[in-house]
């Protein structure tokens, strides 16, 4: 494993392996707020999908500016939020369609292809497993367009390859 081209790219960019696991860390956080209030909005106050996907990514997504700014991206700081937040949910809304769009295309396939396991606990008892899968197979996607995009767009300013050591309590 260690003579591959692979091992060979991720220890030139450690730094950059680092803080895509940071990134990582913020986005399970906001995924965890993502899934709960999908879950709330759409199973608990019966809103459509579109509208509880909308309304719990929008929520997800604002926690992850303000984890990413000061913990993934400390260096940003100095950037004013009034020109990042705009260009941060601009990618983000792009990540909310390309969501929407998985939800509009797999969510009735996932949900017929979860029925057809004969296991009556999952079809009796957890009818949202269907969106719940869905949501898992979008996260996983948008978290790989998110990195990417605000990697090169939102967060530019920061030079590859720098680690990001400046401690949180200054951010305060």
């Amino acid at each position: 494993m260690k003579n591959t081209k692979l091992y060979g790219v991720a220890r030139q960019n450690k730094p950059e392996i680092k803080r895509f696991g940071k990134f990582a860390v913020v986005g399970f956080s906001g995924l965890i707020i993502d899934v709960i209030l999908l879950n709330i909005l759409e199973r608990n106050l019966g809103m459509s999908v579109p509208v509880a996907v909308a309304l719990a990514f929008i929520a997800a997504a604002s926690n992850n500016f303000v984890w990413n700014r000061l913990w993934v991206y400390p260096e940003t700081r100095s950037q004013p939020k009034r020109r990042q937040l705009p260009v941060f949910l601009a990618v983000n809304a792009m990540g909310l369609v390309i969501s929407e769009l998985i939800f509009a295309v797999g969510q009735q396939p996932v949900t017929q292809l979860i029925h057809q396991i004969p296991v009556a606990l999952i079809q009796k008892h957890y009818a949202g497993l269907g969106l719940n899968v869905t949501k898992a197979i979008a996260a996983l996607i948008v978290m790989m367009w998110n990195f990417v995009v605000n990697r090169m767009v939102t967060f530019r300013g920061v030079k590859w390859g720098t680690r990001a050591e400046e401690p949180l309590e200054s951010a305060l």
